[in-house]
């Protein structure tokens, strides 16, 4: 079964918070912590990736924390997963799985390209799909069409 991990949660929990606070308010790990019941150790180890991947801006000192470091409308959820578990893959044989080996069963497959174009739909799906679209949710976002920008549909 397809699933995200718990880090992959933890970090679009964290990005929500950051992307539905005041703008440029500071929030510390602990402060989402509490809100979102995710265990402060993982959640700091989370923002610090995301840190690092450049979606979140750190300011240190007691009254220190993290923002966004890009406006939620220009951040994929795609990005998000991407920098706390690397590249987004469905089998070994597609993706950037598939320049770092595959599987032995690579060259005889014969489900390897339906496979391919499922998994470059659903990495569509998640580029497609910013922050903003899950922090504000006020309906359905349209996934069938591409879209210039972020729009969300009334349901």
């Amino acid at each position: 079964m397809l699933s995200l991990t718990k880090k992959a949660e933890y970090a679009l929990i964290a990005m929500y918070h950051l992307a539905r606070g005041e703008a440029e308010a500071v929030w510390s790990a602990r402060d989402i912590s509490i809100r979102h019941g995710v265990p402060l150790p993982l959640l700091m180890n989370v923002l610090k990736t995301l840190h690092h991947a450049g979606l979140v801006r750190s300011t240190r000192g007691a009254r220190g924390g993290y923002t966004l470091d890009r406006p939620s409308g220009s951040i994929s959820l795609a990005e998000i997963i991407e920098a706390v578990e690397g590249p987004v893959a469905l089998v070994e044989c597609v993706g950037e799985a598939a320049e770092q080996g595959g599987c032995d069963l690579t060259e005889t497959c014969p489900i390897r390209a339906p496979i391919a174009r499922i998994h470059a739909r659903l990495r569509q799906v998640l580029a497609d799909v910013s922050l903003a679209d899950v922090a504000y949710d006020e309906g359905l976002v349209e996934l069938n069409t591409p879209r210039k920008t972020s729009k969300v549909l009334a349901r």
